[in-house]
């Protein structure tokens, strides 16, 4: 218990301190950007930035994050920077939910797959379209999905989704398609290597002498002893969609967390930027350990350990 309880703390500290790593280093990069044609020296600008930080934190400490000074693209008004990061983190973290979600599913779906099945052919072709996603590059893919949309409208009238602006409707397949996309080729591969070396382990091949069904065996055995890796691979997946976010929600007008730092870093407002890091990086965190927690359990449950 006591073990536990140091562990949750020790991450909380870890969080903490990420938040306001960043945050100092936001302010500490916009202010030398921002006074780059004025040719200050090193400790003016680390004057200046220390003097934002404790601002930023003051206001912290108070209650309140400060107003934004850049984000009037997203609403026409000034606002405060609680108000923009409570309108925005639903937008991406929606956007970023369900592409991992998508990315987990069909990428344990081929890997399992290029693992499990005797054709070689198949499997390279599983393999090829894993390696495809994950050589093209997120704009490249954002840009040849909206003329594709284009060319479709113009060509045969046919509209087969929105290629800009925000819904909860079918304003969300391409920015998911595109966020999943690296990351399903990432989960594959992964779950393809760790399901093959599980399938040529000895206990594997006992299980299959004594009778049971293919289907037993990969699923019983098989892929339990591979959900480790398989979880990381998960973990890592989210790290590439929140660092893709960006790019896709610039791509498709998307105003969620990724526009709004944009926004900021170019009108300088290291607040805001810090603000909008600090919460990308505190759920990247919170989610990897809830991940690597999880993970813990099954490695307790496949060694037969207390959990």
């Amino acid at each position: 218990m006591n073990r536990a309880l140091l562990g949750i703390l020790t991450r909380i500290v870890l969080v903490l301190f990420t938040f306001i790593l960043i945050v100092v280093l936001a302010q500490f990069a916009l202010v030398a950007a921002s006074t780059r044609a004025q040719h200050l020296g090193l400790d003016e600008i680390v004057r200046r930035a220390w003097e934002g930080t404790q601002d930023y934190f003051g206001s912290l400490l108070q209650g309140s994050l400060g107003e934004a000074t850049s984000t009037s693209i997203l609403g026409g008004r000034r606002r405060s920077m609680g108000e923009v990061l409570l309108d925005a983190y639903p937008k991406s973290m929606v956007l970023v939910g369900l592409a991992v979600l998508i990315a987990t599913a069909l990428g344990m779906l081929v890997g399992i797959a290029a693992a499990a099945t005797k054709s070689r052919r198949l499997r390279g072709a599983l393999l090829s379209v894993t390696v495809l996603a994950v050589s093209t590059p997120s704009f490249l893919l954002a840009i040849l999905l909206i003329l594709l949309s284009a060319n479709m409208v113009s060509r045969w009238g046919i509209r087969l989704w929105p290629s800009f602006g925000f819904g909860w409707d079918d304003h969300l397949i391409l920015p998911v398609v595109v966020l999943a996309a690296r990351p399903f080729a990432q989960i594959a591969n992964f779950t393809y290597v760790a399901v093959d070396e599980t399938l040529m382990s000895d206990y594997v091949r006992t299980a299959r002498s004594k009778g049971l069904m293919e289907r037993l065996v990969l699923f019983r055995h098989a892929l339990r002893n591979a959900a480790v890796p398989i979880l990381g691979a998960v973990a890592a997946a989210l790290s590439i969609a929140l660092s893709t976010l960006p790019v896709v929600e610039v791509f498709f007008s998307w105003p969620g967390l990724g526009f709004s730092l944009l926004q900021a870093i170019r009108r300088f407002d290291a607040a805001t930027a810090g603000t909008l890091l600090g919460a990308l990086a505190v759920t990247i965190a919170i989610v990897r350990f809830s991940l690597d927690a999880l993970a813990a359990r099954f490695v307790h449950a496949a060694t037969g350990a207390a959990a």
